[in-house]
């Protein structure tokens, strides 16, 4: 029994279980090999991907085609935050113009529009037929007239701070809309419309 157990005792390892610590081995230097591998690979990423931000950041050919239309503008953010979209927003629909401002990335003017509020006063105003409110979106410091009446005339009015007009955008609907843009940048505006035909004159917001 003594001799049995000597000649376990001094059995080599089985074949198997020498291919698995070379497997295990293999395995520690192959990683250590692609982490060495992988680290040159890490620092270049970091200039292709600043060279793709980069890239993104400019306007493809359609946006530029849109641009040349007269369909959109580019004005960057910071821009933008600080002035607005000036009087190239004159004129346009607020609720279609685009305001390009990184690349493919816009906004439009109707999506941050609210009705603006000086105290308890709202600039809107109401008669039987319906109402007239101004609409200003505050990124792009703009203003339009909506009205939810029918069959009225109906208009927004620019002008500057001494008082002088500047500019007027109008229509007419037959089951209520919104007038096209204004730029309100250290300007004021108002919303009006005829709600009892214009022989009885205009029905209007404050200035704003």
């Amino acid at each position: 029994m003594s001799a049995a157990v000597r000649l376990r005792a001094v059995v080599p390892s089985s074949p198997g279980a020498h291919v698995k610590r070379l497997l295990r081995t293999f395995g520690v230097t192959s990683a250590l090999a692609v982490s060495l591998l992988a680290a040159p690979a890490s620092a270049q990423a970091a200039p292709d991907r600043a060279a793709e931000v980069a890239a993104a950041a400019e306007p493809s050919a359609a946006v530029m085609a849109e641009i040349a239309a007269g369909n959109a503008t580019m004005i960057d953010e910071a821009t933008l935050a600080a002035s607005g979209c000036g009087s190239s927003c004159d004129g346009r629909n607020p609720q279609t113009y685009k305001i390009y401002y990184n690349g493919s990335a816009y906004y439009t003017c109707a999506e941050d529009a609210v009705v603006p509020k000086s105290g308890t006063y709202t600039y809107k105003t109401s008669s039987p037929i319906g109402s007239v409110e101004l609409r200003y979106s505050p990124r792009c410091r703009t203003a339009w007239a909506r009205t939810t009446a029918s069959y009225v005339s109906f208009k927004v009015d620019s002008r500057y701070l001494n008082g002088n007009h500047r500019r007027t955008e109008s229509g007419y609907t037959e089951s209520g809309g919104y007038t096209l843009m204004v730029n309100d940048a250290d300007l004021e505006a108002r919303a009006c419309y005829a709600a009892s035909g214009p022989i009885s004159g205009w029905d209007c917001t404050r200035w704003w």
